[in-house]
């Protein structure tokens, strides 16, 4: 498997409060609050006053979203820098007895915002072997994928995060695959097909389908398993 790894490090990202908000799954109202109140995440302003974030920002936003579901406090999150946010979000992921999805679904988000393969293949091994193929794919992968979507809606004229993710669903839907041939198939082989579109291409615009437009891929390829696969 032939991997892509295309950084333009020259290309500067960012991202105004709507897409923030809508990436990283948080209200613009308390993005504005968290301003405010706490000097968090405070964003640069254009010369007509609209807020502007960076990649960093998008990333320390998705952190934050994970430590709220793990009842950290924003009053303490909010003190922390970019950095020591980041960590944390790693060392719940460390905690073997933590299996709360928005720690793996941030690490997701930033391998795929940084083109970080080790980050990528380190928090699908983990998941795999802690919460199984269909409870990883079910609440991990699959809203990992649709806020990555959301990723390239805001920059579609930027192929570098399909290219990098694309490159590693295919490696990691053919590891897979290898590994249920060799254990002579599995029920849940379907699930590999909510994240096999991505690898294919919309030829008139070059960029992958969305997760939206192969809902009838994916119902069509599991009908086809059930039939000729169930055991």
């Amino acid at each position: 498997m032939l991997y892509f790894f295309i950084i333009f490090g020259k290309k500067k990202m960012n991202y105004n409060i709507s897409q923030l908000s809508k990436i990283s799954d948080t209200n613009k109202i308390t993005l504005r609050s968290w301003e405010d109140r706490y000097d968090f995440l405070i964003a640069e302003r254009t010369k007509t006053n609209i807020r502007i974030y960076t990649k960093e920002d998008l990333i320390c936003a998705i952190n934050t979203k994970a430590l709220l579901s793990e009842k950290i406090k924003i009053s303490s999150i909010s003190k922390k820098s970019h950095a020591d946010i980041q960590n944390l979000v790693d060392d719940k992921f460390k905690d073997k007895t933590n299996s709360n999805y928005q720690i793996y679904i941030a690490r997701i988000l930033r391998s795929a915002l940084n083109y970080d393969r080790d980050l990528f293949d380190s928090t699908i091994y983990v998941g795999f072997s802690k919460f199984g193929l269909s409870d990883f794919y079910l609440n991990i992968m699959y809203p990992a994928l649709q806020k990555i979507g959301f990723i390239w809606s805001v920059k579609s004229n930027i192929a570098e995060h399909e290219v990098f993710v694309g490159g590693l669903l295919e490696s990691k839907i053919n590891d897979i695959t290898r590994e249920v041939l060799e254990n002579k198939m599995s029920k849940d082989i379907w699930l590999l097909f909510i994240m096999a579109p991505y690898i294919f291409l919309n030829r008139d615009s070059n960029h992958f389908i969305s997760l939206f437009e192969t809902t009838k891929m994916v119902s069509k390829s599991e009908d086809n398993i059930n039939d000729n696969w169930s055991i």
